[in-house]
């Protein structure tokens, strides 16, 4: 089932237009098998409970966050993505997206001194 026009329209205000000559996102199921290959589609990040959860920070957040991991896992061509401050520059604006997104989704990182409990430790279950 394909997502409503507004809701593809609101993602997209958030995350921007697909990028030349880069696998990105689509925005519907039946977009997938197309030319380029895509890496995944917007209705499939914003329906799942693990990922978008229904919302579209969320789901703009996770799409950041995949450019980001998808720049740094390329190997750098001086005949394809120009010179280093270029490359650089695009390092740090995807860097300031994906930080922006986790602080308005509050996915950030805590701190250092943070403890982790377990669910039974948390509801008093188990006496630590």
């Amino acid at each position: 089932m394909a997502l409503d026009p507004s809701i593809i329209a609101l993602i997209r205000d958030e995350i921007g237009d697909i990028w030349p000559d880069e696998q990105d996102f689509v925005n519907d199921d039946a977009d997938l098998p197309g030319s380029p290959a895509q890496l995944d589609s917007l209705e499939n990040i914003y329906t799942d409970v693990n990922r978008g959860n229904f919302s579209t920070l969320g789901t703009a957040l996770i799409v950041w966050r995949k450019r980001l991991a998808n720049h740094r896992n390329r190997s750098f061509d001086i005949s394809k993505e120009g010179n280093w401050l270029a490359r650089s520059q695009k390092t740090r604006f995807l860097q300031e997206r994906v930080k922006y997104f986790e602080g308005l989704t509050g996915q950030t990182k805590k701190g250092k001194n943070m403890s982790i409990t377990s669910e039974a430790q948390s509801d008093d279950l188990v006496s630590t």
